[in-house]
């Protein structure tokens, strides 16, 4: 292997660790309505939850549901 690979693989791998340890990525964040994590994980609005994906056509890009 060159030098000059050598070199480039060094600093990529450098890059690569620095951007983990920094994590640049934004945070992810889903749409809940306000609701705690106590309410999302109730067994009631969770079945309600998954009969309505089972049941009808959601488009979560414009937030629409079709039954």
């Amino acid at each position: 292997m060159s030098r000059g690979v050598k070199i480039a693989l060094v600093f990529l791998t450098a890059f690569n660790a620095s951007a983990l340890i920094i994590n640049v990525s934004p945070p992810t964040k889903a749409a809940v309505g306000g609701r705690s994590y106590e309410e999302l994980v109730d067994p009631d609005f969770t079945r309600a939850v998954q009969l309505v994906a089972q049941k009808c056509k959601v488009n979560v890009d414009i937030a629409k549901v079709e039954c």
